[in-house]
């Protein structure tokens, strides 16, 4: 059911393309009946929504205020649609889940099928986005939970789970680090580095490794990305700094090796599950919470 009047649907597809053209192949609609139900709009709250230019339809002050406020009704019916589902007692339905790009690789497709083997009606929308808007985003009804790096306390965020990685030296399976069961940041200034880039939060972990411990690096490589700092890893050009969050699979599967840190007081990254605690949670991102919980505890 859309509960949206023609002429909303229309304006926001409008808004979202920035063309009549584009959203009359969305919609299929005659650009002319798009144009058309644009203009009585605009009539009727006697108001320009659009300013015509000849690359195409911006949105005025007004119709940014109408497009925001749209795409927050729009929101909010689909999350009353949820709890409509769960009174019915459905064992279906959509959840969208925010995440940094961190978890994209292995921890979130494990997740995934992880909760389609529980629940296979379940359809799960999954948004990646830079780690320090995520918060924010959470907080406009972009998801109904979040996985967050680092979460920072918010009054209205709850923290459902949070576990933590501990960082560590990742190198090939037979490099010479690996032949203790920790490692120090000096290792950093015997072996060739790949050393993290920003915009990784761990950049800045890496700087503050080296200011406390006075230790002039042997760079070789910098990245700011964490599969090419693992790839490169593995080609047995240097070691690097990294949690174990961004290495696990890789060190399951046996492909590179990882030695915890140790003297270093830089505290463990944290990752942690979070909700927005003035919006209750459908039936379904309940049950993710709760199975997602139950695991970490368990791997405590």
């Amino acid at each position: 059911m859309n509960p949206f009047s023609r002429f909303l649907t229309y304006f926001m597809a409008v808004a979202r393309h920035g063309s009549i053209r584009k959203a009359s192949e969305e919609l299929r609609i005659a650009a002319s009946a798009i144009d058309r139900h644009i203009i009585l709009g605009e009539q009727s709250l006697q108001t320009p929504l659009f300013e015509r230019l000849s690359t195409g339809m911006r949105l005025t002050t007004v119709g940014e205020l109408l497009y925001a406020h749209a795409n927050r009704w729009t929101r909010d019916f689909d999350h009353l649609s949820r709890q409509i589902d769960d009174l019915k007692g459905l064992n279906r339905g959509h959840v969208d889940i925010l995440a940094p790009e961190a978890l994209a690789r292995a921890f979130l497709p494990k997740l995934a099928t992880q909760l389609k083997e529980h629940y296979p009606g379940i359809v799960l929308n999954i948004h990646i986005h830079d780690n320090a808007e995520l918060g924010q985003r959470l907080f406009n009804g972009e998801g109904e939970l979040a996985f967050i790096l680092d979460p920072e306390e918010a009054r209205d965020l709850q923290l459902r789970a949070v576990r933590a990685f501990p960082l560590g030296v990742v190198s090939q399976i037979n490099h010479p680090v690996t032949t203790q069961t920790t490692a120090r940041f000096s290792a950093c200034a015997e072996y060739p580095v790949i050393v993290p880039a920003e915009p990784l939060a761990l950049a800045t972990v890496f700087k503050k490794l080296e200011t406390k411990s006075l230790i002039n690096v042997c760079e070789v490589v910098t990245a700011n990305n964490v599969q090419m700092i693992t790839s490169l890893v593995k080609t047995g050009i240097g070691i690097s700094i990294l949690s174990y969050l961004d290495v696990m699979d890789d060190v399951k599967l046996g492909q590179v090796a990882f030695t915890p840190l140790v003297g270093t007081g830089i505290a463990p990254l944290k990752l942690g599950l979070v909700h927005d605690r003035t919006r209750p949670l459908s039936a379904m991102a309940r049950r993710i919470a709760d199975s997602v919980e139950a695991e970490w505890r368990m791997e405590e």
